[in-house]
């Protein structure tokens, strides 16, 4: 092959890529798909990270980790009535970003946002702390995170993907377990962080989940796809669950710096209204598995 459709070939492969890579939802590098660290094969655009169970999303240089397909239950037995019943949910394999999207990684997106926290247009601004490029961005409406995962070509969480990654399949209260927050763990009202502004995305590791993702209590609320339904446990679909519509508020799932320890349950359902920016709110996004054909 000559070297210009060498080039020509490479430059439709990047094309075929990208253009499948848009909606989160992707297809493998190739017919012999590379594998991951739990012998999955990778979506295109996906390389294995440099640590044991971490991914690379070549896009936006996010780092991910890998929630298997399968069953777990979600809800409570125990929690407010939009928390009930629990229900066995089946979901599809999935990857999840390890942190909080940061300020970093939002200025690479070239997406706008204002550096003064007076700026009155409806951009994503600086909180009063201003903008830490290892910090969480924030100040951004569902609308702005969603922008943000197609850029990256992901897409947001669906509540049960979010409540699974948190949780794991055992049932537990929080990321770590049912022992109760802690500093090491969680950054909630009263941390030594939350009383000037987040901490950093990489913080709390001893708070990880049982997939390793990091921060999914209290730090800042992250935007879910799904739209607030008050009874949905009670009639969703067993597998892959997502609430569509154009209700006025979303989900959204984690707690706050700003919130107490009784906000920080993994099962704790929260709503704003999809052009609601705060100081609280960030988000993170994901990229589904590539489904194996049947043994």
């Amino acid at each position: 092959m000559k070297p210009s459709s060498r080039r020509l070939a490479t430059t439709l492969g990047l094309v075929l890529v990208w253009a499948l890579a848009g909606s989160g939802t992707v297809a493998a590098s190739d017919t012999t798909a590379a594998r991951g660290w739990h012998g999955e094969p990778l979506p295109a655009g996906m390389e294995r990270g440099s640590h044991q169970g971490e991914y690379l999303w070549t896009r936006d240089r996010s780092v991910m980790v890998y929630v298997p397909a399968g069953p777990f239950p979600m809800g409570s037995a125990t929690g407010p009535a939009d928390e009930r019943p629990v229900h066995e949910v089946v979901l599809g394999a999935y990857y999840i970003d390890k942190y909080e999207t940061s300020w970093l990684e939002w200025k690479r997106s070239g997406l706008p946002y204002a550096d003064s926290p007076d700026d009155p247009r409806p951009i994503p601004r600086a909180p009063d702390w201003g903008i830490h490029d290892d910090q969480p961005v924030v100040n951004v409406t569902w609308g702005d995170a969603r922008a943000y995962a197609r850029w990256a070509g992901k897409r947001l969480p669906t509540e049960a993907e979010w409540e699974k990654a948190a949780r794991g399949t055992d049932g537990r209260k929080y990321p770590w377990g049912d022992e109760e927050p802690s500093y090491d763990r969680a950054v909630y009202r009263g941390h030594p962080a939350a009383e000037t502004s987040t901490a950093p995305v990489s913080c709390c590791a001893a708070g990880a989940s049982p997939y390793g993702a990091l921060n999914l209590a209290g730090n800042v609320y992250e935007w879910c796809e799904d739209v607030y339904q008050r009874d949905f446990y009670a009639h969703s679909p067993a597998r892959n669950p997502v609430a569509r519509g154009e209700g006025p508020n979303r989900v959204l799932r984690g707690g706050a710096h700003v919130l107490e320890v009784e906000d920080l349950s993994s099962t704790l359902r929260y709503r704003l209204r999809t052009g609601d920016r705060t100081p609280y709110i960030g988000f993170r996004t994901v990229v589904s598995g590539i489904p194996e054909p049947p043994g």
